[in-house]
């Protein structure tokens, strides 16, 4: 990844006594921006900006001080090309707000003038030339600005259209969610990330994942400031892995059938086989022939069991809290754990869905079962509109959290098939644990894609 310092020639800056300590501070302010995102520390700025202004501090430096402790945030970890860009929108409304305070009282003035004016030429040199789409907009939906990312994709060109709204280019049915998301970020919500189809000039549909947040101007939403990128290859991964997950499941119902028909019928010939040899023996030796029909019963019973774990029809009737309800009984039978369900989300999830979510506990209580040394296990669903949440908690021996997700292939965390699944829905997970405290997993998979 190229640094600041390769792409845009920072300037001598000039030598002011106190840059230092406002380079320092401007660096914690906008760590502690980028961590929680939040309106307070977004006002900050501004309070920052004054303080510099006071210190007899310009704009080059704001901007010098602004560069210095991106590459330090950008270069302190690897990043995906999507947190850069995350990153980097943040720290943009971060830096502009700053700039506010010497806009407002140094108006007019020609070195200030021109030093805003380099640095907005940087910044629309990394505007115009991102993969991603960038774009502003009012709180209508009129776009105000987008890059040529959004000409290429769209097919649309700024000097050939009038000033556009977001309900021209989103496809009718994600329109109620794109307007719902803004209602969120307006009542509190700082940065909302959540996937629409585009149409473009020639008809096609485009599938984007938007990360937008809004734009303050003296504490007040002005407008929002987003993100989208272009997720057809993930879309097509997603359901290549939902058509692999599908063809699993038909193998495990056919051998779910094997178990409990085939296998079913077999032992009712040996029941059978062995009720007429129990005949023609002598009487004192009927006894161990009933010991051996016992045991073929305990076989028959032990094979339902897991036939129906295999497959189970309860989670195709009733649904996944019918389905895991069934699966801690059985595994309670078997362990002896105390495992409860717990599910404040009443509605139906997609059967593909249901499935998965059904496997993942049973690899997480299989785990459970042989390293947590647990004695409780909960089971909690819960949702809301556009998510819904499920969590695997125990009160077992825990372990290094940190360590076994660096190493997400480790067969027996099975963390790698779990996010396997999840990513067929967009879904992602987290786990917490600390050695004697227990473990957690909790996953989060959006509805209504």
């Amino acid at each position: 990844m190229m640094n600041f310092e390769e792409r845009i020639p920072v300037r001598r800056v000039r030598q002011v006594a106190n840059f230092g300590q406002f380079a320092e501070a401007y660096t914690s302010a906008l760590a502690a921006h980028l961590a929680s995102g939040g309106e307070n520390t977004l006002s900050s700025a501004g309070e920052l900006g004054r303080k510099a202004l006071e210190d007899g501090l310009g704009p080059q430096e704001m901007a010098t001080a602004h560069h210095q402790a991106l590459s330090g945030i950008l270069g302190a970890r690897p990043a995906s090309p999507e947190k850069v860009a995350q990153i980097s929108s943040a720290a943009l409304s971060f830096f502009l707000e700053c700039l506010n305070p010497f806009e407002a009282a140094l108006r007019g003035n020609g070195e200030t003038d021109k030093a805003l004016r380099d640095g907005e030429e940087r910044y629309r040199e990394l505007f115009e030339n991102a993969n991603d789409i960038v774009f502003t907009a009012d709180l209508e939906g009129n776009f105000t600005s987008f890059n040529r990312a959004y000409e290429r994709l769209t097919g649309y060109r700024r000097d050939q259209t009038p000033p556009m709204n977001i309900a021209q280019l989103v496809a009718p049915e994600y329109l109620d969610q794109v307007l719902r998301m803004r209602d969120s970020k307006l009542s509190g919500q700082t940065t909302t990330t959540y996937e629409v189809e585009m149409l473009t000039r020639d008809g096609r549909r485009v599938p984007l994942e938007l990360s937008t947040r809004l734009i303050f101007r003296e504490g007040r939403p002005v407008g929002v400031q987003g993100i989208g990128r272009e997720i057809t290859e993930r879309r097509r991964a997603q359901e290549a892995l939902r058509q692999f997950n599908a063809a699993l499941e038909a193998q495990a119902k056919r051998i779910a059938h094997a178990l409990h028909d085939e296998a079913g019928q077999l032992l009712a010939s040996v029941h059978i086989e062995l009720d007429d040899l129990a005949r023609a023996v002598p009487a004192e030796n009927r006894p161990q022939f009933k010991k051996i029909s016992d045991t073929l019963y305990e076989i028959e019973d032990q094979l339902r069991q897991f036939s129906h774990e295999l497959r189970p029809t309860v989670l195709d009737d009733l649904g996944l809290k019918a389905g895991l309800e069934f699966l801690a009984k059985n595994v309670a039978r078997r362990t002896g754990l105390s495992i409860s369900v717990e599910n404040s989300f009443e509605q139906r999830l997609p059967a593909p869905m249901e499935t998965a979510l059904y496997r993942i506990t049973q690899e997480a209580l299989t785990n459970i079962t042989k390293h947590a040394q647990a004695k409780n296990v909960v089971l909690l669903l819960r949702g809301e509109k556009e998510k819904v949440y499920y969590s695997i908690r125990d009160d077992g021996v825990g372990f290094d959290a940190a360590e076994a997700l660096s190493r997400r292939g480790h067969c027996g965390l099975g963390l790698l098939g779990i996010q396997m699944r999840l990513n067929a829905f967009g879904g992602s997970f987290s786990v917490t644990s600390q050695p004697a405290k227990g473990s957690e997993l909790l996953m989060t998979i959006p509805l209504g894609r």
